[in-house]
């Protein structure tokens, strides 16, 4: 089987209805998707039916962002609060889910407007418009604007070379247009998923601008507060940091999760498909979900 466990369409941050993502997952050939749309459900029962008519299975599927503190180092690198992402995959409980979630969702408007707030000032840029175009940008949907969108609108405007640079100089961690997102815990996000019947898998752990050590750090507290899983690093990565990776599922016993985490045409490095090979002696998620029973 071909698998894609994390994608996104156009009810969170992507640029492709759920409709169109199933399309271009089946012509990539992949046979189990699931759609990872940030803190909602929205996308899934339609691509569900596209899913079907296609012959492919589609696996119920979130990412939720959660606030965690990192101990340890020193100093003043002694702890670190981060956003970290948890994949929940093959949950059944879809309504006391999205009951959770539904306060994250409402947040992430009141977020997009605070970012381009501090965007129109920083440009000196007249607010209204530039809300517009970004919302425009993510559906018409104030709720699924996400810094994707953002950096989407300030490239297409002239305002900075790449969407990557908008990251770099305005809207990754700790940059002027920053606002945090509203977020629950690590472990309560874990919790939430396993009550809901699914598997919690901890997303593109060498993407937090962490140190090697506090990578490995954060794969051993998702595992000792009861995570199912790591996502494995995706291929464009060193493999030196793979292994590292892999000596930490090892070391705590997790399964591991493979995805492209595609977001489309404003991310387009990110391919449907395009996701790691297991290395030997390493479990799928997969091989627990109900939905492959």
């Amino acid at each position: 089987m071909k698998i894609d466990l994390h994608c996104h369409s156009t009810c969170s941050d992507g640029t492709y209805d759920p409709n169109v993502v199933i399309e271009r997952a089946h012509q990539a050939g992949i046979d189990v998707l699931a759609l990872t749309d940030h803190d909602t459900l929205r996308g899934i029962e339609p691509a569900r039916i596209a899913a079907s008519a296609h012959g492919m299975t589609l696996i119920s599927g979130v990412e939720i962002s959660c606030e965690h503190e990192l101990s340890g180092g020193y100093g003043k690198n002694k702890s670190t609060k981060k956003i970290i992402h948890v994949l929940g995959l093959d949950f059944t409980d879809h309504a006391t889910m999205q009951a959770t979630l539904q306060s994250l969702q409402d947040s992430r408007a009141t977020r997009g407007q605070q970012m381009t707030q501090k965007l129109s000032e920083l440009l000196d840029l007249e607010f209204a418009p530039l809300w517009q175009a970004i919302c425009e940008k993510a559906g018409g949907n104030p709720q699924a604007v996400g810094r994707a969108h953002i950096g989407q609108v300030l490239y297409e405007q002239g305002l900075v070379k790449t969407v990557q640079q908008s990251f770099d100089k305005y809207l990754a961690d700790n940059k002027p247009a920053y606002v945090a997102i509203e977020a629950i815990s690590m472990a309560d996000a874990i919790a939430l998923i396993q009550r809901c019947g699914g598997k919690a898998v901890l997303a593109h752990p060498t993407r937090y601008q962490l140190s090697a050590t506090r990578v490995r750090k954060l794969i051993s507290e998702f595992a000792s507060l009861g995570g199912d899983g790591c996502e494995l690093p995706a291929n464009s990565e060193p493999v030196s940091t793979r292994k590292m990776v892999d000596r930490s599922i090892a070391e705590h016993k997790l399964a591991v999760s493979v995805g492209s985490d595609f977001h489309g045409s404003n991310m387009p490095w990110r391919r449907l498909g395009d996701v790691p090979r297991l290395a030997e002696a390493q479990r799928g998620i997969w091989q627990d979900f109900t939905a492959l029973a």
